[in-house]
């Protein structure tokens, strides 16, 4: 399989729903899933520290801002 990086733009909000929407999968699926969940959710934490002192995290009404955890 060839090596290629796309990108997808998110608003913060659709970024942290991501986070929880791996964090549910993974524990959904348990060990199975939690490495290939801890890379995606690190790459997404990663961008979103990067972002935080630029600006703050907007609510987006299409998004929930949280999820209730199982």
């Amino acid at each position: 399989m060839e090596n290629t990086t796309i990108s997808v733009d998110y608003t913060v909000n659709e970024a942290q729903v991501l986070l929880e929407i791996i964090d549910i999968a993974v524990r959904s699926r348990g060990l199975s899933a939690a490495e290939a969940g801890l890379v995606l959710s690190k790459k997404v934490e990663a961008k979103l520290k990067a972002l935080a002192p630029q600006q703050a995290p907007a609510q987006d009404p299409v998004f929930a801002p949280e999820i209730i955890k199982p």
